[in-house]
């Protein structure tokens, strides 16, 4: 089970007041002149929080960017923490989040796997007994090869293999299924879809992939500006979601 309550999280962000935005690329923020003045902005990612998540839910989130979606999953996967509120979290998680996110490129492919699968909590000998199925899973030939060698595809094919081959209570996916090829993600899908047969298995999962929107998930949550929108049903959020963007960012098939 998952359970939030009042969570507020809050970001201080460095800029340039002549830029006046709270996002500046890493690129300007290293092109700083003497007389460059350099002020902090305040921003809000999550504004006051409150929802549970049930053993054995299948929950999308949506929203558009900027909504608080990965800043939500990132507190639930315990990899930051709010400012404010508190939560409780029951059961073993395995996060996967964009590709690139969490990929160290100085790693080999088996390197990267070790360092993963222990991160999330596997013993050594646990992941031995586990990594020849997670490389045959992936279909990743050069393996021990540096991970900043590997292409987009490569890369999220080892997040995915990862992911699925591990055991876990809740999985929480950020957009993870997007640069895989086609092939690959109908796999992918497959095996979640084995992994979630299991009435225990929890998912929450953000997507903007319509079509894997509806292949796991009853409840859907919109999350707008940091605050929860609308919570319910599938096709009663997506339609509400639609009308509020009527040319919304959804994708069908890709």
């Amino acid at each position: 089970m998952i359970k939030l309550e009042n969570i507020t999280k809050q970001y201080k962000i460095k800029g340039k007041k002549y830029l006046g935005r709270f996002f500046v690329t890493s690129l300007l923020q290293t092109i700083k002149t003497k007389s460059s003045k350099v002020s902090h902005n305040n921003f809000l990612a999550l504004d006051n929080i409150s929802l549970t998540i049930n053993k054995g839910e299948h929950v999308g989130l949506i929203g558009k960017n900027k909504a608080g979606k990965t800043t939500l999953l990132q507190i639930i996967c315990g990899i930051t923490e709010p400012n404010k509120g508190r939560y409780q979290i029951t059961g073993t998680i395995m996060p996967a989040f964009a590709q690139g996110s969490v990929i160290t490129p100085d790693l080999t492919g088996r390197e990267y796997i070790y360092l993963h699968a222990a991160a999330l909590g596997f013993s050594k000998k646990d992941i031995d007994t586990r990594i020849d199925d997670i490389i045959k899973f992936s279909e990743i030939n050069t393996i021990d090869t540096l991970v900043k060698f590997y292409s987009t595809g490569m890369r999220t094919r080892l997040t995915l293999s990862v992911t699925l081959m591990l055991p876990a209570d809740i999985y929480v996916f950020d957009e993870v299924f997007y640069g895989s090829d086609t092939f690959f993600k109908e796999k992918a899908i497959t095996k979640l879809q084995q992994i979630l047969s299991n009435p225990e298995k929890t998912l929450i999962l953000v997507s903007h992939n319509e079509d894997i929107i509806h292949s796991f998930c009853k409840r859907m949550i919109l999350l707008e500006h940091g605050k929860v929108i609308m919570d319910g049903s599938l096709d009663t959020v997506l339609n509400y979601y639609k009308s509020l963007h009527p040319a919304n960012d959804l994708m069908k098939n890709s």
